[in-house]
């Protein structure tokens, strides 16, 4: 399985300023490919680093906040080759797709339709798609509806998506053989909704994964920090520990190794 990081900044003033790029991250296999948060210029970090969308069979969005779902509306447009065929699978919870409060959802009804089939989840449910299993996880955050996944195909991935640690989160993802954990703060911050690095570690000793990816990197975590925080884990937990770049492609299996740096 490979897995193509098209962003890995997180938080308000990271997507506002393009510190780090924020399209999300694909999972490719035999089976899947799949678009997970495609936040802000997702379209354009896909042409980039030479990712063809129209090959999208599938799509998730954790959450209801816009580092997570502002390109979602021309990825799907993208994956139905310019909503000309029903086509293509859409994951994620009912706040994105059908609204909540005085919130409208961040989907038209019209790309809606031209899907193939939608997915409306809850933390703590699993479906079967395309020959692969995706189980979705609680998260601690604002959105109360934010979700994870462990997803079984030919590896084992787990994704924690935003929030903070909390005890018993080690549970859904043991025995992953890759671990993306969206890290926002170093060690010793306020957590905020969110993972710090000391936290992730916690998490990571617990869960015990092959390799964990840092992604989803606020501003304290820039211009060196997310590496030093990475580097730190591992030796703290002596699992590999890798702080995501803007571009990278890992190879899950071939020795988890990284392949590609744009």
């Amino acid at each position: 399985m490979k897995i193509t990081f098209l962003g890995t900044g997180g938080g308000r003033f990271v997507v506002l300023n393009q510190l780090r790029a924020t399209g999300g991250f694909i999972i490719e296999s035999k089976n899947l490919n799949m678009h997970v948060d495609p936040g802000p210029g997702a379209i354009v970090r896909a042409k980039q680093f030479k990712k063809n969308l129209a090959k999208l069979n599938s799509i998730f969005v954790s959450h209801h906040h816009p580092d997570h779902y502002t390109d979602l509306e021309v990825v799907i447009e993208a994956m139905t080759l310019g909503a000309k065929k029903k086509r293509g699978i859409l994951i994620s919870n009912e706040n994105v797709i059908k609204g909540f409060d005085d919130e409208p959802p961040v989907v038209s009804p019209f790309h809606l339709k031209v899907l193939e089939k939608i997915y409306i989840l809850k933390p703590d449910e699993e479906i079967s798609f395309l020959n692969v299993k995706l189980k979705t996880t609680k998260c601690v955050h604002g959105e109360e509806n934010c979700m994870g996944f462990v997803l079984e195909d030919e590896k084992k991935i787990g994704y924690t998506a935003d929030g903070e640690y909390y005890e018993g989160q080690e549970n859904y993802f043991k025995d992953c053989d890759c671990l993306i954990i969206n890290c926002l703060r170093p060690r010793n911050s306020e957590p905020y909704g969110h993972m710090t690095s000391d936290k992730a570690k916690i998490l990571i000793e617990r869960a015990k994964p092959k390799l964990v990816i840092l992604q989803h990197l606020g501003m304290k975590m820039l211009f060196g920090v997310a590496e030093r925080e990475a580097k730190w884990i591992e030796q703290e937990t002596g699992i590999k520990t890798v702080a995501a770049k803007d571009g990278q492609v890992f190879e899950i299996g071939e020795e988890n190794k990284s392949l590609k740096n744009y």
